[in-house]
């Protein structure tokens, strides 16, 4: 069953039956959410204890990444 044919039939259930359908919505989704959640923040922690630490580089190798990692041409 597609979730275009779920959501045509969604109208046809009484209030209990939408209530199990949210709860059982909610658990399933619940992994996927926690998992978002944490993602960002233990990139973002485990990446800025590089921030900064790197010596010699070029003043524009932010801009130009590309043109030192790859031989692009510069910005």
């Amino acid at each position: 069953m597609s979730a275009n044919e779920i959501i045509a039939e969604l109208p046809r259930l009484n209030r209990s039956e939408l209530e199990a359908v949210d709860a059982k919505l909610h658990e399933l989704l619940a992994p996927v959410d926690h998992m978002e959640q944490q993602a960002t923040p233990n990139w973002g922690r485990k990446l800025a204890k590089f921030a900064g630490v790197v010596e010699g580089l070029p003043t524009d190798f932010a801009v130009n990444h590309d043109h030192y990692l790859h031989g692009a041409p510069k910005r």
